[in-house]
């Protein structure tokens, strides 16, 4: 089920906004990993053998920029759908439905769409990040990939059911409604995950990996983002963002998001770099943990209101592309891999290639997840 469908469902077309707004977070992760291939911070599959030994600035300001934000917006979204489906459908269908929806794509990936990938990377440059035993456990982390993210989600979904079983309302009792949080309220969230991250960040600096490619150092905002989801749903707070609330927090993004690469150049220019702020008991680090988290909720909530007041409708091609934005992050990886090794070999400077692959991928990963999705019987899964 597409979120546009579950809108429906919910509360009519006031939600179609969150359709465009899942379609430019899988643009932005796309984005995100073609930044790495070129020279950005992170890990990824394939990385641009002509790359230069420095990190162009704006590479690093966009990763660094959309992690604070667009993986925990993705937990939110899709946590915030839960409520209503398990609803309708009671435990037994809903319980079926994820296996199927989460489980079988998974499925694929590891067995399937990893191993492509292995053998494009070495027919198409002979070199792997990694040994290829590594390369295909999913235990390992570099099995699942991005996929880790649709793991996360099914072992998030099935806690809840376990939680709902355990701790079942009874069907007479009324639970009060709560109105959406004041901006108070969400600037104590932020400093909340900030404080919880930065603890965390202590012991497992940003880049540490844990099974199945979970990233630890930002897994408070995952857990918190799921949490706040399936709360949001059961007082619907999606249905109605106060706009003094949603134009405070846009406002306050827009100040976070101008310090962040004032910092980052501060650090990036620094005689020991950016191993200041990736963890550990130093001020970069924490103040970086702050700055990520607090951004992260005002980001999230001021493109709540701001797309709910101007997005809140959809033509042909936003439906189209909202259906396919599930397609798209799990077959994104390969076409961009392939476009990435079809220009390894010019000579090009790496902000030039992100400029021509971007676009590109973006627009061959809808293309190609439409022609999957037409496929008999595939809708029933992706």
């Amino acid at each position: 089920m597409t979120v546009a469908e579950a809108a429906d469902k919910k509360s009519g077309p006031r939600l179609l906004y969150i359709d465009s707004i899942r379609i430019l977070l899988i643009c932005l992760v796309i984005a995100t990993h073609c930044s790495i291939t070129y020279g950005g911070p992170g890990a990824w599959y394939f990385t641009d053998p002509g790359n230069g030994s420095t990190t162009p600035f704006i590479l690093f300001v966009i990763d660094s920029l959309n992690q604070s934000f667009f993986m925990g917006f993705f937990v939110l979204v899709s946590a915030y759908f839960v409520v209503g489906s398990l609803q309708r459908k009671g435990r037994d269908r809903f319980t079926r439905d994820r296996l199927v929806r989460l489980g079988i794509p998974l499925l694929v990936w590891v067995l399937l769409i990893n191993p492509l990938i292995l053998l494009i990377i070495l027919n198409g440059t002979g070199t792997l990040p990694m040994p290829p035993a590594t390369f295909l456990n999913p235990l390992t982390g570099a099995g699942l990939g991005p996929m880790w993210f649709v793991f996360f989600l099914l072992v998030a979904t099935f806690v809840y059911l376990l939680w709902t079983g355990l701790f079942r309302t009874e069907p007479h009792v009324k639970v009060k409604s709560h109105p959406f949080p004041g901006f108070a309220s969400i600037v104590a969230l932020g400093l909340l995950l900030g404080i919880v991250t930065a603890v965390v960040r202590i012991f497992l600096p940003i880049g540490s990996m844990w099974l199945f490619g979970f990233q630890l150092p930002f897994f408070p905002q995952y857990i918190a983002a799921f949490i706040i989801g399936i709360y949001a749903a059961q007082n619907n707070w999606f249905d109605d963002i106060p706009s003094r609330v949603g134009k405070t927090c846009a406002i306050a993004a827009l100040f976070l998001i101008a310090v962040q690469p004032v910092f980052i150049h501060l650090i990036t220019n620094s005689s020991s770099g950016p191993a200041l702020f990736i963890g550990g008991l130093q001020w970069q680090a924490v103040f970086y943990a702050f700055w990520e988290q607090m951004a992260g909720v005002m980001i999230i909530t001021g493109m709540l209101w701001l797309f709910s007041q101007w997005f809140n409708r959809q033509g042909p091609v936003a439906r189209a592309m909202a259906g396919d934005s599930y397609t798209v992050y799990i077959i994104h990886p390969v076409i961009l891999i392939l476009l990435a090794i079809a220009l390894a070999g010019f000579a090009l400077p790496q902000l030039t290639k992100f400029a021509v692959v971007l676009p590109l991928a973006i627009c061959f990963s809808f293309l190609l997840a439409h022609l999957i999705r037409a496929i008999p019987g595939v809708k029933s899964v992706l």
